[in-house]
């Protein structure tokens, strides 16, 4: 029987990976045949306007204080209704078998009682709770538990997360498979533009030499930690710069604070929220990617840099170094001499770059969206 599927890409590709991860789920399902894929989305995003599937626009309203007070308790106690629902959203909803949700979201699969597969990236607040407000704590934690118990099916993206999801919900190890996300077919395929290279570089005021690492500024990103062993670098190369991409909020004005004790103003630049079509150029112009994440179930920009054949120098937390494999050179994220060191190793050696880049190439280079999309669509039919 086909199935109707909602694809719930409502992801603002300003804030981290989870839009890029819906956009290779899109890639990967977008051929299939055996089921009807629509996908909503906000009614400004366009970029799925080309890709072969029905989408239907529509704005998620805006919560009044009341509204999540009652949504709180829907999910303390499972009460599964479209309370505040239009008969706009109940009629653009309405056909839909089973929702597919890329992201942790409650809406609308869960107010509908209407069967749904999610992916719960990580459950980052149970190992540092001091990065979240009381109120951001308690209601992951209420979100979590009741789409958990609800979902008929849901997705991660490695075992550590699976391990977590089964010991903090208590959901059956059954209940969760473990599936990684290629990059975007943009990003496996991409094609560069050789006079590109001097109009990005000159648009953004690059130097020659750059570590980059693109991120948003949440707090397990680790940005004060990095710039603080790229001090110690900067003091042995004077023409190597760090250039930092991603939202300039949350941890953003004490970072720029530290950069100004450290008088690394002009060592280092922010360049805020950058589009693909110039992200992919500052990656190949890096000397290498840095990730000083401190939690990370597997990061997407990691899988960009191998698509890139960019060398990646990445922190050993969580499901890192499994992701990494051989491909890269891996550090603590918490001690800055041991992160200055292993920068300064790739400084030091250009085949070493050159050798570790081909291998996170060859690593990635075995992806496809084909394969993605049989792992994805088996987990749809075991659903309802």
């Amino acid at each position: 029987m086909i199935k109707k599927i909602g694809i719930l890409a409502f992801g603002d590709k300003r804030f981290g990976g989870v839009y890029q991860y819906t956009q290779s789920m899109i890639d990967a399902l977008k051929k299939d045949k055996t089921n009807i894929y629509i996908i909503f989305c906000s009614s400004d995003d366009v970029i799925f306007d080309e890709c072969g599937i029905e989408v239907r626009k529509i704005d998620k309203p805006i919560s009044s204080l009341f509204t999540k007070i009652v949504r709180a308790f829907q999910f303390l106690l499972f009460i599964q209704k479209p309370w505040f629902f239009t008969k706009e959203e109940l009629d653009k909803f309405s056909d839909i078998n089973l929702f597919l949700s890329p992201a942790i979201s409650a809406y609308p699969h869960f107010y509908m009682n209407k069967p749904f597969v999610f992916t719960l990236h990580d459950m980052q607040e149970r190992y540092y709770p001091e990065f979240f407000r009381k109120y951001a704590r308690l209601m992951r934690w209420l979100k979590n538990r009741a789409l958990a118990r609800s979902a008929d099916k849901i997705i991660c993206e490695s075992n550590f997360v699976k391990n977590d999801i089964v010991k903090f919900t208590r959901v059956n190890e059954n209940k969760v498979s473990v599936i990684q996300s290629p990059p975007t077919e943009e990003f496996l395929n991409y094609k560069f533009e050789s006079e590109q290279f001097a109009k990005v570089k000159e648009k953004y005021d690059l130097p020659e030499r750059f570590i980059f690492y693109p991120a948003q500024c949440w707090f397990h990103k680790n940005h004060i930690k990095l710039v603080e062993a790229f001090e110690i670098v900067s003091r042995k190369y004077d023409d190597v710069y760090l250039i930092l991409t991603g939202s300039q909020q949350n941890n953003y004005n004490n970072l720029m604070v530290r950069i100004v004790e450290l008088n690394l103003n002009d060592r280092i630049k922010h360049l805020g929220y950058l589009e693909y079509e110039d992200l992919t150029y500052v990656y190949k112009m890096s000397q290498f990617l840095v990730m000083p994440t401190l939690f990370e179930s597997v990061s997407m920009p990691i899988y960009e840099a191998f698509a890139l054949e960019v060398a990646v120098c990445s922190s050993n937390v969580v499901a890192l170094p499994e992701q990494v494999g051989n491909a890269g050179i891996v550090f603590d994220p918490h001690n800055i001499s041991d992160m200055a060191e292993k920068m300064i190793m790739y400084l030091n050696d250009e085949d070493l770059r050159r050798e570790k880049a081909r291998l996170g190439f060859d690593r990635v280079n075995g992806f496809n969206h084909e394969a993605y999309g049989e792992k994805l669509i088996e987990v749809l039919k075991c659903s309802n």
